[in-house]
């Protein structure tokens, strides 16, 4: 036997069919890496069988199919071949050749052939055995083979020597051999418990079948007797069948009158209500108008209420201004005056001026004319005595200067105290506009403290209202899920008590005996075993299990009724069931030992019921002989502990009979109704306990339903709160406004009074140390005239006695001169205070004008606000009126509206009335 040929196709690197022989000139397969010589092994240990995917270098079996390239797609399946030779019989088969095929599609299925022919996994497998090809055979080592099986325990190696030995074979067969015998095994045992079941039924199916004799002959006499009892019934129910039609198409003839009726309230309820709903959307938008006017209304107020501080400001201001024109027009009249004075003054000085030159001109020519008599002894003392003259007319001028300049400093003092005091007047107002401005700016300050309080309140409040939002929903999503929850506990009740009613799950021989008896026709009917009896959920499936088919047994109070019951059921053919005579049924007990300390034993059926003791007889009598144990090991334990005389029930239903039988797998078909019992008894009360919850649920509801709108109130009222602070802030911002101009035209004021102030005390400096200097000056001309007066003194000494006319018409000349000099010195002094007054009317006059412009500014502004003001005032009477006309069609409009839902309330009244007598 050697290998001949492999063909592969699809086969991980082999995407084409490939045919690979093997001569007896092969040896080996070499290649470069990833040439694919491994796939060819991979593909040998495949064909064979192997299952293991990590044996073939994959993650899964669809690893061995062709995943395509980027210029070939993947295949669907992959295919090997492999042929060996058979010409010496290795094969249990009658062919010179062997070609074992397998393939294995991307779907999962696989397909394997010996000769092209269909085969089993299994047939390869036992083909295989024993000659070295297996799976687990030595024929075939992979890379890192041999440590593994020189690393293997002495009974994984087993395998491999007994592949090469040629026993794997016969392993394997005794192996499946022995699994055959031990599933025979199992089955001889399960056909021992049917047939010793069976043999329990024997007796019974006996007894049975006798009284199924009996009842065919009964039946027969009883058909008879029935017939005769029929004919009498069919002709009373004839008659009342008629009555009863007649009265059936009366019922229905005011029947289909009160539906039409109770149809046409509906559709009158219904369009009342589809009316209610629209005109309830209609009230919401109106309500939404109102709102929105209203809150267009409280804008307009605002508004008013602001144009009004700042038009009363403005008029504060022209107050002001106006008065302070006032002032300054004193002021300019006194300035005037002053110049008007001046002015007389200094045509009078040139008149005295004019009449003084021409008698000095006449003093003068006199003098001439004494002047040439006189002696030149004398010309010089004539110069000095001109000289001394001239001095004098300096030492006048200078002195009439100096009273100018202290007259003028005199005025310009009288100046400066004035604006001392209108400086003190205006300083003091500006202390009180600054005071003023102080308070409206911490009113201002604390309206936005109060507005910035007021939206954290409103934050606040508007996160209190989100969580008692999330509760409420919170609260109602768990009202309506108990509610839910109620609903279908109540379905639940109501179907398992229908159920009850109509004894569902009972044959129909025990339907018939509870309806009749609930009718009155049978008497001492005390009803199902199933219904007299309750116990625990943890011993319902094995008390049902216990009971078998007795659960659906009738109990009865005598076996009269019992005989009433069975022959009621013979007329009617209702079927067959079982009855249960209490006065008739004797109690059993179980009397063994030591029965209560076996491991497992939980109790007597009996005393882990609970029934009305009037039925003891009847519960002992099928429940006193059976024992309750924990699982089917301690059932079969005591039984044979025992030696099986009485029953045994386990907890999940199995049955360890009398005798040794047992029965066991899923519950009969009458389990269940012990249960039904116990979870309408459980749903009753679970369902107390959710009306309890829900009526609390309901009642936290509503608190959170309230507490929510209390907090939407609280809310709404720090809006209002908030749009009041927000317009008490605006009013203050206005008023602040003003102040500021009211501060700024002020503090301009006083420093122009201040700036005058100043050049005023600039110009006292200066007149000052010109006094000085003049002062100096006259006093430095009157030492020089006095030296010259004592020349001349001597000279007239020495001159001898003057002629006392010449010498007084020169005295006269001396003294015009003087006065001459004097006047002209005060007509340049009156000139110089005359231009110092025009220069002051004309710094008046200017401010004045620029308080005329923003008098005319401020009227402008007056007459822009006053019309701004009478324009709004207009809109919010409109408006007003117009919101006072939509609250009066609103009022109209819910008056219509309660007057439609009256009428619908009635109609439903009607319709509900008119249901009932329906």
């Amino acid at each position: 036997m050697y290998l001949k040929s492999l063909e592969v196709q699809g086969f991980k690197s082999f995407a084409d069919r490939t045919l690979i022989r093997f001569d007896d000139e092969i040896t080996a397969i070499v290649g470069p890496n990833g040439s694919g010589k491994s796939n060819i092994s991979d593909a040998i240990r495949w064909v064979m069988g192997e299952m293991r995917s990590k044996e073939l270098r994959g993650a899964k079996m669809e690893d061995v199919i062709f995943g395509g390239t980027q210029t070939r797609p993947a295949l669907g399946f992959a295919e090997a071949t492999l042929t060996l030779d058979n010409t010496d019989g290795v094969f249990n088969v009658d062919a010179p050749e062997i070609a074992i095929t397998r393939r294995y599609y991307r779907s999962g299925e696989s397909e394997y052939y010996i000769n092209r022919q269909s085969a089993r996994l299994r047939d390869i497998t036992e083909l295989l055995m024993d000659t070295g090809l297996g799976r687990e055979g030595y024929s075939n080592i992979g890379q890192g083979r041999i440590d593994e099986i020189v690393s293997l325990k002495s009974t994984d190696r087993r395998e491999i020597f007994e592949e090469a030995a040629g026993i794997s074979k016969y392993r394997h067969r005794k192996e499946e051999t022995e699994r055959r015998l031990a599933n025979t095994e199992d089955n001889l045992l399960r056909i021992g418990d049917k047939i010793s079941e069976l043999e329990l039924q024997v007796g019974p199916l006996r007894s049975q079948a006798e009284q199924a004799k009996k009842y065919l002959r009964y039946r027969e006499e009883l058909k008879g007797l029935e017939v005769t009892v029929w004919l009498d019934s069919l002709e009373k129910l004839a008659k009342s069948a008629k009555k009863a039609e007649e009265d059936y198409a009366s019922a229905a003839f005011i029947l289909e009158q009160q539906h039409s009726e109770l149809n046409r309230l509906y559709t009158v309820a219904e369009q009342y209500l589809l009316q209610l709903n629209q005109m309830t959307l209609q009230a919401d938008e109106k309500r939404d108008r109102i709102s929105g006017q209203e809150q267009e209304l409280q804008k307009l107020d605002t508004e008013i209420s602001v144009n009004r501080v700042n038009l009363q400001n403005s008029e504060d201001n022209l107050t002001r201004l106006r008065s302070e024109i006032a002032d300054q027009q004193k002021q300019t009249t006194g300035v005037l005056e002053q110049i008007e004075a001046h002015k007389t003054r200094i045509e009078t000085i040139r008149t005295e001026l004019g009449a003084l030159q021409e008698e000095l001109l006449q003093a003068t020519k006199e003098s001439e004319l004494a002047a040439s008599s006189e002696d030149e002894r004398r010309q010089k003392a004539a110069r000095e005595r001109a000289q001394a003259a001239l001095l004098l007319t300096q030492i006048s001028a200078k002195k009439a200067e100096h009273a100018s300049v202290s007259a003028s400093m005199g005025e310009v003092l009288s100046r400066k105290n004035t604006l001392a005091e209108e400086i003190a007047a205006l300083t003091e107002r500006l202390g009180a506009a600054e005071i003023n401005a102080k308070q409206c700016g911490d009113q201002l300050q604390k309206a936005r403290d109060d507005a910035s309080s007021e939206e954290n309140t409103i934050r606040g409040y508007a996160l209190r209202e989100k969580a008692r939002n999330d509760k409420r929903d919170q609260l109602q999503k768990q009202t309506d899920a108990l509610e839910i929850e109620e609903k279908t506990v109540r379905s639940r009740i109501t179907m398992l008590e229908e159920m009850r009613r109509d004894y569902e799950g009972f044959n129909k021989a025990v339907k018939i005996i509870m309806q009749n008896a609930a009718s009155g026709q049978l008497d001492g009917v005390c009803g199902p075993l199933s219904e007299l009896i309750r116990t625990q959920n943890r011993y319902s499936l094995a008390i049902e299990s216990a009971l078998g088919s007795a659960m659906q047994d009738v109990v009865v109070e005598s076996r009269a009724a019992a005989q009433a019951c069975i022959r009621f059921l013979s007329r009617c053919n209702g079927g067959r069931a079982t009855f249960a005579p209490v006065e008739a049924m004797v109690p059993r007990s179980i009397r063994e030992k030591g029965l209560e300390s076996e491991r497992g034993f939980i109790g007597i059926a009996a005393d882990l019921v609970e029934y009305d003791k009037k039925y003891d007889n009847v519960i002992r009598n099928l429940l006193g002989g059976v024992a309750v144990a924990e699982d089917l090991d301690a059932a079969a334990e005591i039984s044979r502990r025992y030696a099986s005389r009485f029953r045994i029930v386990t907890l999940d239903g199995q049955l360890v009979n009398s005798g040794g039988s047992m029965t066991g797998g899923s519950a009969s078909k009458n389990a269940g109704l012990l249960s039904r019992a116990n979870e309408l008894e459980a749903l009753h009360k679970k369902q107390e306990g959710i009306a309890e919850r829900l009526a609390a649920s309901r009642a936290d509801l509503a608190e959170a339903i309230r507490v929510c709108e209390e907090a939407a109130y609280q809310s709404a009222e720090a809006q209002t709160q908030l749009r009041r602070a927000e317009d008490a802030v605006i009013r203050l911002e206005g008023e602040k406004r003003q102040h500021e101009i009211l501060l700024d035209s002020l503090r301009e004021t006083i420093g122009a009074k201040r700036r005058e102030t100043a050049e005023i005390d600039g110009r006292n400096a200066s007149e000052e140390s010109r006094l000085t200097a003049l002062q100096n000056e006259i006093d430095t001309l009157s030492r020089e005239r006095e030296a010259l007066e004592r020349q001349i003194a001597e000279y007239d000494a020495q001159s001898g006695k003057s002629d006392g006319s010449r010498k007084a018409l020169a005295e006269k000349i001396t003294v015009l001169k003087m006065d001459v000099a004097a006047k002209d010195a005060e007509r340049e002094s009156v000139l110089a205070a005359v231009e110092q007054l025009r220069t002051i009317s004309e710094q008046i006059r200017g401010d004045q004008s620029q308080k005329d412009a923003r008098i005319a500014e401020y009227e402008a502004e007056r007459a822009r606000l006053t019309e701004e003001i009478e324009q709004a005032q207009a809109r919010r009477d409109q408006m007003a009126k117009a919101v006072e006309d939509r609250k009066l069609e609103l009022q109209q409009f819910l008056t219509e509206r309660n007057q439609i839902e009256q009428m619908r309330t009635k109609a439903d009244r009607e319709s509900q009335e008119k249901n009932k007598e329906s």
